[in-house]
């Protein structure tokens, strides 16, 4: 079958479409833990009031980067960088997001670099496993 990424002699890696594959279907699949953890597990902890560290209020930013690393990952054949310059490019993005949106919250913040450390796991395992 042969390799599924191919390394070129200028340092750019090439992904092919089954590994591009694999990081839309870990997308997707975020997706959908993202939408369960919102619509049943977010609730029941609001309406108990169970104290849970904070996961509740802080997941969709722990979810966010790698759900958007993923996507990115799918949508390009050829990377330039490192994985872990798209994990943090993503988390620099999404902590803009929070200072512009005057939404600012420490914890979001934490929980941004949390998933940018989740992102790249998960990006340097779909990248080690798919070949």
């Amino acid at each position: 079958m042969g390799r599924l990424i191919i390394f070129k002699r200028d340092n750019v890696m090439y992904l092919s479409k089954r590994t591009r594959l694999v990081f839309f279907i870990v997308c997707v699949s975020l997706l959908l833990v993202i939408s369960v953890i919102n619509f049943a597990y977010r609730p029941y902890i609001y309406e108990n009031g169970i104290y849970d560290f904070y996961f509740a209020d802080t997941f969709t930013n722990i979810w966010g980067v790698p759900i958007a690393t993923c996507l990115g990952m799918a949508l390009t054949q050829k990377l330039v960088y490192k994985e872990i310059y798209y994990s943090m490019a993503v988390c620099l993005g999404l902590i803009c997001y929070e200072v512009i949106g005057l939404t600012f919250d420490y914890k979001d913040i934490i929980a941004t670099f949390i998933g940018a450390l989740l992102s790249y796991a998960i990006n340097k395992m779909v990248i080690r496993y798919s070949c």
